[in-house]
């Protein structure tokens, strides 16, 4: 017994020593239950969405047992969610805070809700409110009414919503105005929404109310946080086919997608407005006559890979067709595109530090590029190695001397998967114009790539 406790203080005592390990808190959960009340059709299973982007986003899913549900969610950012179920047009907005226990208690038309932050509280007060003029706007297929009765109901709500707003005053500032913002949108969502949705009757432009004339406006979608709500997608779309029929300028067919964009204020609502466009092109020519002088919106990695994957399904990657527009830093950090090579034949290698076979064509690249010199053709080496192995990739380059121009594309990025890569060295070519040549190209140990190369000399 006494050896056994001797031995434990010592292990104690080693413990001590050793330095302390401290692990970050871990995120707080937050706690999402509900209770279905509902008559009529049984819903199986309740969604969480997230809004990117303007649009929802699913996030997470519940089984429906008995009537009930829950979702746990750890790393929540604060902000708005939805609860629902959006193949059924049956939504419900939240907002909620990292580690906030929520219960909600759904019925055939209405959500109630119990726990939460303050600032959730007052977003359900307002939500309760919106109802009166929402539900006839949205659920026209449950909610009969025409302009007779809907205009008169927008026109006695506005100034509800001006008091409410008005006692909006929580010791958080940013919801505050978040929540005002959203107040407007939501107005303006139901009144362009209840326009466009089927109706008995439909009124003519002298029949509708003043708030209407209100609607279209300078500097509209300033703000970036329209991306964190579900409803922006619509709200974009219906507003621009408003202003179109009612603004002062009257966009053309040739100029409507640009003459879109400039109804919207900020630069990344633009991009996720021109993103939601790509679906109606069927050409390659069409898309970017009209959407490729827009591509300087194009600014999240979403609507960077909704663009690609567009122009990837519209492409048949023959001859005369535009190149993917790479851009990767070079070894100082630059970067460098196939737009800013224009002037110069341009031959791609894909590769990688690992890959044998590329770099068994090292000498013959060499060589080439000896044999070009002086010439109108750039020799372009885009890695796919992994950010990990970055410091490798340079001191390959520098060790082995590698010409031409050498970019680090951190992996199997965008032109990788844009042109379907599955396999390197792969060498593409492409002409003074940035078109393509040939996208599965000879290489250099093949004397046909230094032939093709001269004929677009």
């Amino acid at each position: 017994m006494k050896r056994h406790s001797c031995l434990f203080w010592a292990l104690t005592c080693i413990l001590t020593a050793l330095p302390r390990i401290t692990q970050a808190a871990p995120s707080p959960v937050t706690i999402i239950r509900g209770a279905m009340e509902t008559s009529g059709d049984k819903m199986e299973r309740m969604f969480l969405y997230d809004a990117s982007e303007g649009q929802h986003m699913e996030m997470a899913s519940s089984r429906i047992d008995g009537r009930q549900f829950t979702f746990a969610v750890q790393s929540l950012r604060e902000g708005f969610y939805y609860v629902g179920d959006m193949s059924r047009r049956r939504m419900h907005r939240l907002y909620l805070k990292p580690g906030d226990q929520v219960a909600l208690r759904f019925n055939d038309t209405a959500i109630a809700i119990a726990g939460g932050s303050a600032e959730g509280k007052l977003a359900a007060e307002w939500d309760k409110l919106f109802e009166e003029i929402r539900r006839p706007a949205y659920d026209f297929a449950r909610v009969s009414m025409d302009y007779t009765g809907y205009f008169p109901l927008l026109t006695g709500f506005i100034p509800k919503a001006e008091k409410f707003k008005s006692t909006i005053n929580t010791p958080n500032k940013a919801f505050n105005n978040l929540l005002k913002m959203v107040i407007d949108a939501d107005i303006e969502g139901a009144a362009l929404t209840f326009l466009y949705t089927p109706r008995g009757k439909h009124p003519d432009k002298k029949d509708y109310p003043a708030y209407y004339g209100t609607v279209v406006a300078p500097n509209k979608f300033c703000d970036s946080r329209y991306l964190r709500l579900g409803e922006t997608d619509q709200l974009m779309r219906h507003y621009i086919l408003f202003a179109s029929i009612n603004g002062a300028t009257k966009p053309t067919k040739e100029d409507r997608l640009s003459w879109s964009l400039e109804q919207i204020c900020n630069d990344t609502l633009k991009g996720a407005y021109l993103t939601r466009n790509f679906s109606r092109y069927n050409s390659l020519e069409n898309f970017l006559a009209e959407a490729g002088p827009l591509e300087k919106f194009v600014a999240t990695d979403r609507q960077r890979a909704a663009f690609d994957e567009t122009k990837k399904k519209l492409s048949t990657f023959k001859a005369g067709e535009p190149g993917y527009n790479f851009n990767y830093p070079d070894l100082a950090g630059k970067e460098v595109s196939l737009a800013g090579l224009k002037g110069k034949v341009v031959v791609v290698d894909m590769w990688a530090t690992w890959c044998g076979p590329c770099k068994a064509e090292i000498p013959h690249l060499k060589k080439l590029e000896t044999d070009m010199h002086g010439k109108d053709v750039v020799f372009v080496s885009i890695s796919v190695d992994e950010e990990k192995d970055k410091e490798k990739w340079a001191n390959f380059v520098q060790k082995e001397s590698l010409g031409g121009v050498q970019l680090f594309a951190s992996g199997w990025s965008g032109m990788t998967k844009f042109y379907g890569v599955n396999a390197i060295p792969r060498f593409m070519v492409f002409d003074k114009a940035g078109k393509i040549v040939n996208v599965d190209a000879p290489r250099p140990s093949q004397p046909e790539l230094k032939s093709l190369i001269q004929t677009l000399l």
